[in-house]
């Protein structure tokens, strides 16, 4: 497994795939928190935190990095090399999971710092205390956990589809159509969708009869482990070219 762990962390960093995605969050997280803190005059703590969180913006993108990144094996053929390696699809598909995870992670982390570098240096001169270390420090620690989850789920879907149009395609669709309709048209069964576990997951992005943090969280991680064990269990039923 730990082979495997590392077969799929080579794969991320020796493509240009990887790079491309963490390139446009970092540019449009910085240009988002950029407007935010330059014309909403952000004058209280919250807000002030509010304008420098970066996590929801790249939760779906990851996401879409995460269906790139499983679609893209079955576009190019890996897939059939990477299967023949091991024939446990099950630990093949773990692999994956957990490296896009980590990836996840260090994007959360490290767009995170630049975006706090860039938002509090231009709310300084606002009033109210800027968000201490500890507010940074649960920023930074939930908004990893999304992205973590984000990506995960990503791969699952792209995992389960195959075709890539057809994976993101789908997934803009479902996330940006079909679960704003249901937020805010039905909030007791949207707070249930992969949006609403992720809205309630960071504080920033509450939504009304939202969940807990604790609920969201586990709502984000029983989506990536149900599309899993579909990608899974479809994979099994089917052969790879």
């Amino acid at each position: 497994m730990t082979g495997l762990l590392r077969a799929e962390l080579i794969k991320l960093r020796t493509t240009r795939t990887a790079l491309g995605f963490a390139l446009i969050s970092l540019l449009l997280v910085v240009t988002i928190v950029t407007l935010v803190s330059l014309l909403d005059d952000p004058s209280t703590t919250e807000d002030k935190r509010n304008a420098i969180e970066s996590s929801g913006v790249i939760a779906t993108i990851l996401i879409i990095f995460g269906v790139v990144g499983a679609t893209g094996e079955h576009r190019h053929g890996t897939i059939t090399s990477t299967f023949l390696i091991v024939p446990d699809r099950v630990r093949a598909t773990l692999s994956k999971l957990l490296a896009y995870a980590a990836a996840g992670v260090l994007f959360a982390v490290l767009i995170q710092i630049v975006a706090a570098a860039i938002g509090l240096t231009l709310v300084s001169g606002e009033p109210g205390a800027a968000p201490g270390a500890g507010d940074l420090l649960e920023m930074t620690g939930l908004g990893a956990l999304a992205c973590a989850l984000s990506a995960a789920l990503g791969v699952a879907v792209g995992a389960l589809i195959r075709n890539q149009v057809a994976a993101v395609v789908g997934a803009l669709a479902w996330l940006f159509i079909l679960e704003s309709t249901l937020i805010g048209l039905v909030p007791s069964v949207g707070r249930f969708t992969v949006s609403g576990a992720t809205s309630s997951l960071l504080p920033s992005m509450q939504i009304d009869d939202g969940l807990s943090q604790v609920a969201g969280g586990l709502v984000l991680l029983a989506w990536v482990l149900v599309l899993s064990a579909a990608a899974v269990l479809a994979d099994r039923a089917r052969d790879v070219t």
